[in-house]
């Protein structure tokens, strides 16, 4: 069994079997000692933990928690050599959350167990759960983006992140975020604007009931992969307090962000100054 760095996770893996062993135990009997100790010491052997005998939903929930715990143990010791590899560097530009927007020159980082295959061969990048945080030499970054990133997090989980990268970020440095517009979302739904969310309408399955706010709720929820939604008050509230010299609203760069239909209508961009 490998060693799980990322304690967040094997602590979530225990709770999920101390769950379903009361609720086995509440619906079946409490099972043998020697069952209780052999759980107690293999905290992902979820499928010998009454797995079998819940909800489909639970399954799935599972299931995820257990490729996620997977993916973030490999990841944990194949970032740490990456980190190290480079410490020193200067001038870094740095791609948070990149997806499968791998670009040459740019450190890209985020937790996957695949690259698509139009990766750039000599692109850098780093298998990393940002959940941990950005752990890069202080001043060793000269421009930071993320683009649709952040709103997948948790808002303490997004905050932590936010200062590491003003932490790695010299002096003059820039931080670019590109997130979702939620405020136009809103606007167009009052005013019962239906033409304004047609791009949508490929990602949104037909449900023959489809109303106004079934773009909403995949604005905000985004099939429930959304952690928290910012707009621009928010967003430079935030940064101001972390620090940042300047903070403003900025619009689509060609050449930097991504140019497609869908991020340039639907998305806000802030740029903060170290």
């Amino acid at each position: 069994m490998p060693v799980y760095k990322h304690n967040t996770v094997l602590e979530i893996a225990r709770g999920v079997k101390a769950f379903l062993r009361l609720e086995a135990g509440l619906t079946r009997g409490t099972g043998s000692a020697d069952s209780r100790d052999r759980l107690g010491k293999d905290p992902l052997n979820l499928p010998g933990n009454g797995i079998a005998g819940q909800p489909k939903s639970i399954k799935v929930a599972i299931r995820n928690l257990q490729r996620e715990v997977k993916v973030a143990a490999e990841a944990a010791e194949e970032s740490a050599k990456s980190f190290r590899a480079l410490e020193g560097e200067k001038g870094l530009k740095v791609n948070l959350g990149c997806g499968e927007d791998v670009r040459t020159g740019w450190v890209n980082i985020d937790l996957t167990s695949t690259l698509p295959p139009w990766t750039p061969s000599d692109a850098t990048f780093v298998n990393h759960d940002l959940r941990r945080g950005l752990p890069l030499e202080a001043g060793s970054c000269g421009f930071v983006y993320s683009s649709h990133f952040f709103e997948h997090l948790e808002y303490e989980e997004g905050l932590k992140l936010m200062h590491d990268c003003y932490k790695a970020l010299s002096l003059g440095g820039v931080f670019r975020i590109v997130l979702p517009n939620l405020t136009d979302w809103f606007d167009a739904y009052l005013r019962g604007e239906k033409e304004y969310f047609d791009l949508l309408d490929a990602i949104l399955p037909e449900l023959g009931t489809k109303t106004l706010i079934d773009y909403i709720n995949f604005g905000v929820y985004q099939f429930g992969q959304h952690k928290y939604i910012y707009d621009e008050e928010k967003l430079e509230s935030v940064l101001q307090r972390i620090g940042y010299s300047s903070v403003s609203p900025s619009s689509y760069q060609e050449g930097l962000d991504l140019d497609v239909p869908l991020r340039r209508r639907y998305s806000f961009y802030m740029e903060a100054v170290k």
